[in-house]
């Protein structure tokens, strides 16, 4: 049966666009997966750290000794895997007994290679604030305190070490320091939404002050990516709470998220 030249130049078209599809489909994912480390910050970054260490390992194996920046990236890759095996019950004890704090070998490998990015890169301040904060959660806070105040003796506009010392100061009960140091953090870096919800929590919490804390929620959710911010969820969520609670606060904008969002899912807002 001979084919017409209709059905042959239909066939053709189909096999094309096929072919195309398949080449775009293995290029989304050798970009996605290759192991490289943009994709591995990527990863991290959308909340696959166990991806993102993958492709590390792959690329330790092609090349043995890792550079400072890749150290940094494998000590935070570490550390969110370290906090992703935290429950929220520890979170909610916190600090009250030492036998909570973080006590782990992924945290002990995390340091290890921070540590190994500072002797390699010291004039480098974010491997100083990323420990500073693991220090934190360890409840280290002395060491914490002097690896962030290093961190802004090499650049004292760093807004991550500034947040990161407000945080540590909102722990050790310092409320007033740790108020300047994340309104100064904010200062630097209008505009970041990982520092307006941490504000948020701040006064949430820390200043039992609810018209703060709903103005600095909101705030998060206008500038937080929906595609890389992994609490709107649960920030929507204590902002509702508080609107309910205190009515008087509402701007009357409402809460801008879409709960059927499936790339939003909730997790614990400590950074």
């Amino acid at each position: 049966m001979r084919l017409s030249f209709a059905a042959i130049l239909t066939g053709g078209i189909i096999c094309s666009v096929m072919l195309l599809i398949c080449l775009a489909v293995v290029r989304h994912i050798y970009r996605t997966y290759a192991p490289t480390l943009s994709n591995s910050e990527h990863l991290l970054a959308t909340g696959k750290p166990q991806q993102a260490k993958l492709l590390l390992d792959k690329m330790k194996t092609a090349r043995p000794n890792e550079n400072a920046r890749t150290l940094v990236l494998r000590g935070k890759v570490l550390y969110a895997m370290l906090l992703e095996q935290l429950s929220e019950e520890n979170w909610s004890s916190y600090g009250v007994d030492p036998e909570n704090w973080i006590s782990h070998p992924l945290a002990d490998e995390a340091e290890e290679c921070f540590l190994k990015a500072i002797e390699m890169s010291p004039n480098d301040p974010e491997p100083r604030c990323v420990l500073g904060n693991l220090y934190r959660d360890q409840g280290r806070f002395a060491e914490s305190e002097a690896m962030l105040r290093a961190a802004l003796e090499i650049d004292g506009s760093n807004a991550e070490a500034f947040l990161a010392l407000g945080l540590l100061y909102a722990e050790g009960e310092r409320v007033g320091a740790a108020e300047r140091a994340l309104l100064y953090a904010w200062d630097l870096d209008e505009g970041n939404a990982k520092i307006a919800k941490n504000i948020g929590y701040f006064y949430r919490y820390y200043k039992d002050d609810p018209q703060a804390a709903i103005m600095w929620l909101g705030r998060y959710l206008d500038y937080a990516d929906p595609r890389r911010e992994r609490d709107m969820f649960s920030v929507r969520s204590e902002l509702r709470h508080l609107l309910e609670r205190y009515p008087e606060f509402d701007d009357g904008r409402g809460i801008r998220v879409n709960p059927n969002d499936s790339r939003l899912f909730p997790s614990m807002h400590r950074d």
